[in-house]
């Protein structure tokens, strides 16, 4: 599904170059649950906003279910972004003068075939919640309304950039099993970015970077539940 050759950023200090990604090559599949190690200013978020269609790269190619990211325009990229991709951050971006549905319901002036946003707000919990404001939620609940909102949209990727940053570990762990079963249910492909190796266990596809280089690339074939992970 997605396929990355060679791919570079590059940013410029004066005559110095920095990269932030150096000549990375990976693939992942449909519906695989990856999860992305690394410490900070290893180049994860820069090769998740990458392939989010928020940033470009300097040189290499990534083609999504056979489309190049690369030779896309910004309309083009914008239509990809709508369509194609679900964000999930660490800190939730929810509106808060709007209630957890208007939040998730949100999604229809983006998209047009998106998933009942009440279903998926049952699915996660917070059916109870629906008439509730952001600042009425636990950081857990907040959360999990972000992540109903991304599957929501009904994109093929949900891209989740340090989801569990701001929670505890209990609340983090739900937060997992939740993307987890979400991902395996309605065949998403899920990319999570973490400097936590404990969860790399659940994942699928595991991908170790370091100094903007792939160090270890580890596929699961027995995969564990977020459950079973060691916190």
């Amino acid at each position: 599904m997605i396929l990355a050759k060679n791919v570079s950023k590059i940013y410029e200090n004066g005559a110095k170059k920095i990269y932030a990604l150096n000549h990375i090559n990976f693939e992942i599949n449909k519906g695989e649950f990856v999860v992305i190690l690394g410490q900070s200013g290893a180049g994860k978020s820069t090769l998740l906003n990458i392939l989010g269609g928020i940033d470009t790269l300097s040189s290499g190619e990534i083609t999504v279910n056979d489309t190049n990211l690369s030779a896309m325009n910004e309309r083009i990229l914008a239509d990809y972004r709508a369509n194609e991709i679900g964000f999930i951050f660490q800190f939730y971006n929810l509106i808060p003068t709007l209630t957890v549905y208007e939040n998730v319901a949100l999604m229809k002036d983006i998209k047009e075939d998106i998933l009942e946003p009440t279903a998926i707000l049952e699915r996660v919990g917070l059916k109870q919640h629906l008439k509730k404001f952001p600042n009425q939620l636990s950081g857990g609940e907040q959360q999990r309304v972000s992540i109903a909102r991304a599957v929501s949209k009904n994109p093929e990727i949900l891209l989740c950039d340090e989801p569990t940053g701001a929670l505890d570990s209990e609340t983090g762990c739900m937060v997992l099993e939740l993307i987890q079963d979400i991902c395996r249910e309605y065949q998403k492909t899920a990319i999570i970015v973490t400097h936590n190796a404990n969860i790399a266990k659940a994942a699928d596809k595991v991908i170790r970077l370091r100094n903007g280089k792939i160090t270890e690339i580890i596929e699961n074939e027995n995969p564990i539940s977020i459950k079973e992970v060691e916190w």
